[in-house]
């Protein structure tokens, strides 16, 4: 969730450009929602273990393809922001235990 709310903020406090901006707030929203569905293992607005690894891997892997068009824009501070946080969700849902807890 803490990802989620830096992808928010972090384009404004750096200055980036409009677009980076909305892809920010728009990928943002997206990893705070993810967070909090993550946060119980049945009912309502839960989803199960196996499709949040999936959905936090996609959302790596479509933050570093963001970087790239952002690069190709010639946009580099969006790019590296991107990049390097698409890198970080990538590694931390590779060593991150997908399971739930007994109660």
């Amino acid at each position: 969730m803490l990802v989620g709310f830096g992808l928010i903020a972090a384009p404004f406090a750096l200055g980036l450009g409009e677009a980076a901006l909305v892809t920010g707030v728009m990928v943002g929203a997206v990893c705070v929602a993810l967070a909090l569905a993550g946060t119980d293992t049945e009912g309502r607005g839960t989803i199960p273990l196996a499709a949040h690894a999936v959905y936090d891997r996609a959302i790596g892997v479509g933050l570093i393809l963001s970087a790239a068009i952002f690069a190709i824009a010639e946009e580099p501070g969006a790019a590296l922001l991107f990049g390097a946080l698409g890198l970080v969700a990538l590694l931390v849902t590779s060593i991150t235990s997908y399971s739930a807890r007994a109660a």
